[in-house]
């Protein structure tokens, strides 16, 4: 079983293009409202504070918050 490294209410810096975007410049501040089941296709549903648009996504499409 996969763990996952977000938890609920954390919040999260979200990239749609991750692999292209080095310079972090796509990134949008999100906050972890739900963990999927392991079954699913994808991993967290967020919600993107910029933008008002709540989102499935993968783990890999989001990243730690430096506090």
């Amino acid at each position: 079983m996969k763990g996952r490294k977000y938890k609920v209410d954390e919040w999260v810096y979200y990239d749609f293009l991750p692999e292209q975007d080095t310079t972090g410049n796509y990134r949008k501040k999100a906050v972890i409202l739900s963990i999927c089941s392991q079954r699913d296709y994808y991993d967290y549903e967020i919600y993107i504070e910029e933008t008002g648009v709540y989102k499935k996504v993968r783990e890999d499409s989001l990243f730690p918050v430096e506090q």
